[in-house]
């Protein structure tokens, strides 16, 4: 079968240098698992024009969430949001999401720190990024991980499991999917996913 499904994949895992030190954070499930989809890249906070490298940003829970800058202070919210609602409306025929934890941008499950002030004092705990909040948003059903969940090997056979039933709902259509895979589908009730968890034990 020549088409892969296709993933939106933080740059930074895969090896591009767009973190906020000029450095990458290259995981290596990340890259090898790009070997066998198709991949498009992105890094939120280099997409908003913040360039590489930067100060680093926070998260600041304000009239919902806000995103700001170390030492200039400066309140950059509304150009992740903007690039954020772009860049996911220009999306097509797409499979899934693994984007970067902890990052106050693409965190998802390990997200960010956030504090209830701009000077950083008021910490409430970890939350999602904007960015990550903006995938969820537009695609709420779609598999979304971080690199750090999919260590944990019953996460990444979910995720995986997920990624491809959407690409052949999304290729081959419903019917299909239901003919060819409803053993795997069984999977996806309570029922199902606590035996399969019990198995590997």
């Amino acid at each position: 079968m020549g088409k892969k499904p296709v993933l939106v994949v933080s740059s930074c895992l895969v090896g591009e240098k767009v973190r906020y030190n000029g450095k990458d954070a290259t995981d290596r499930f990340a890259v090898k698992l790009s070997e066998c989809v198709s991949v498009i890249k992105v890094c939120p906070e280099v997409g908003a024009g913040l360039g590489i490298p930067r100060k680093k940003v926070f998260l600041v829970k304000k009239n919902g969430y806000a995103l700001f800058q170390e030492k200039t202070g400066r309140d950059i919210t509304y150009k992740i949001n903007s690039f954020s609602e772009s860049f996911l409306s220009s999306l097509k025929g797409i499979d899934g999401f693994l984007l970067k934890s902890k990052s106050p941008s693409c965190g998802v499950y390990h997200g960010a720190k956030t504090y209830r002030n701009t000077d950083r004092t008021g910490y409430v705990g970890r939350k999602k990024g904007l960015f990550a909040q903006a995938v969820k948003r537009k695609f709420p059903f779609h598999p979304v991980e971080d690199e750090e969940r999919l260590k944990d090997l019953y996460i990444r056979f979910v995720f995986l499991t997920r990624v491809y039933l959407f690409f052949y709902y999304r290729e081959y259509g419903a019917d299909y999917v239901l003919e060819k895979y409803p053993h795997v589908l069984k999977l996806f009730s309570n029922r199902g996913f606590n035996r399969f968890k019990k198995s590997k034990k």
